[in-house]
């Protein structure tokens, strides 16, 4: 994707630098109100999200060249006839689940004993996944912008019925739920929320991403750290294989010693400043989907942006190792299951699950076993906001699952759709299950 910024950057820099001095940053401790350049509001006092953004040079033009390729572009997430999209459900069709006796009379003391209503705020890290980059864009000149209100995990534009993610399912059982994101969006914008995903993250920058993400919600008036049961989805790992892993001298001690202790140290950090937390620990499809897209012919615009968007992979000069990539790339999904059963990261308010479903992911999953590549974004390497309606499918089965006992693979859409119940309330963790 950084062949957009690198054209636009060449004639937006100068008009940046006159810019470059206005404040156009929210305060929640001043409660001073501004507009920046694309309209949005703006989080002045975590304005920082990746280590990449944390160089105030580099920042000031990352920021001015991704706000003016914004300002340029009419948001994009609120399009429907889009053949990426889902079938909007009608209104005489109702929810899959039944919804009442599903959000505890009483506040629950135990992680372990949460209904899905039970939930009262919704988070996220992770990278452009997460961020639903590209998701509704129907050209490569989109493919920068962030439709964070349609993400999977954190979206909340809309409802079930034209937006299926994550928050729009719990939104049924808690209507109170908040902090997913509300629209178009980059993560310093006021309407990601607790969306801290930022593109091109890697594993190793989740420490930093993490703490963000708790700065942010422990300025929001909103959030009671120690009432508030919270969910958080932590999917990373696809740019580690697709713009990383190539550049690392010895890629498996590189595995283990920095991004395994990275995710580690993020979880542990986490468990020590978030109480009341369930922790949805989730490997990217990236990779998978990529391989499943080997065995056909996709259109022209995925052969000019993959070998940009996941070099390692779809480079030239690394092509004979490609095949070593996808076996690491394997070997780092065990690793983050295994992580997922460290017993220090387990106490009676905080607990991770690995949610297996994006493990195997491909874009043969339907029973036809005919390729379907409307999940797929424009580019072939993120998701379309069909694909992202899926995976919301997907996580939502796997909370409903025994660990053991999860599916692997995406979910045909509302067809395979699981549901809480009266024998079994709970969203399952490690030790109810």
């Amino acid at each position: 994707m950084h062949f957009s910024v690198i054209i636009i950057s060449l004639f937006c820099v100068n008009t940046f630098a006159q810019q470059r001095n206005i404040d156009h940053r929210i305060s929640r401790l001043k409660g001073n109100i501004f507009q920046n350049l694309t309209g949005h509001q703006e989080f002045e006092n975590h304005i920082v999200t990746s280590q990449l953004d944390n160089s105030p040079l580099i920042r000031m033009f990352y920021r001015g060249v991704r706000e003016m390729y914004s300002r340029l572009l009419p948001e994009t997430g609120e399009r429907h006839n889009n053949e990426r999209f889902q079938i909007k459900v009608p209104t005489s069709v109702q929810f899959p689940c039944r919804v009442k006796g599903f959000r505890s009379k009483k506040i629950p003391k135990s992680v372990h004993q949460l209904r899905p209503g039970d939930i009262d705020v919704i988070a996220a890290v992770g990278d452009s996944l997460t961020s639903a980059t590209a998701a509704n864009s129907v050209g490569l000149w989109e493919v920068l912008v962030e439709n964070r209100g349609l993400s999977w995990c954190i979206g909340g534009q809309g409802n079930w019925r034209t937006h299926l993610t994550l928050p729009n399912i719990l939104k049924e059982f808690n209507p109170k739920l908040f902090g997913y994101s509300l629209s178009d969006a980059y993560n310093v914008h006021q309407s990601a929320q607790f969306n801290t995903a930022e593109n091109i993250a890697t594993t190793s920058d989740m420490p930093y991403n993490s703490r963000k993400l708790m700065e942010r919600m422990k300025l929001d008036p909103r959030v009671d750290m120690k009432q508030h049961w919270k969910l958080l989805t932590f999917m990373i790992g696809g740019n580690d294989f697709c713009s990383d892993i190539c550049y690392q001298k010895n890629a498996s001690q590189w595995i283990n010693n920095v991004q395994e202790k990275s995710l580690i140290q993020s979880l542990r950090y986490l468990r020590d400043t978030s109480p009341r937390t369930i922790v949805n620990l989730v490997p990217s499809p990236l990779i998978s989907l990529s391989f499943s897209m080997d065995k056909i012919n996709t259109p022209w615009t995925c052969y000019l942006s993959r070998p940009v968007e996941c070099s390692c992979i779809f480079g030239q000069k690394f092509s004979r190792d490609r095949e070593l990539f996808r076996t690491l790339e394997r070997r780092f999904v065990q690793i983050m299951e295994r992580v997922s059963f460290m017993s220090e990261l387990h106490t009676n308010d905080f607990t991770v699950v690995y949610q297996p479903f994006f493990k195997d992911a491909s874009v043969f999953y339907r029973n036809d076993r005919n390729p379907d590549l409307s999940i797929m974004a424009i580019d072939c390497v993120h998701l379309s906001q069909k694909g992202h309606a899926v995976s919301a499918n997907g996580i939502w089965n796997n909370m409903m699952e025994p660990v053991g006992k999860k599916s692997m693979g995406l979910p045909h859409l509302f067809e395979e759709f699981n549901c809480p119940t009266l024998q079994n309330p709970y969203i399952y963790t490690n030790y109810n299950s």
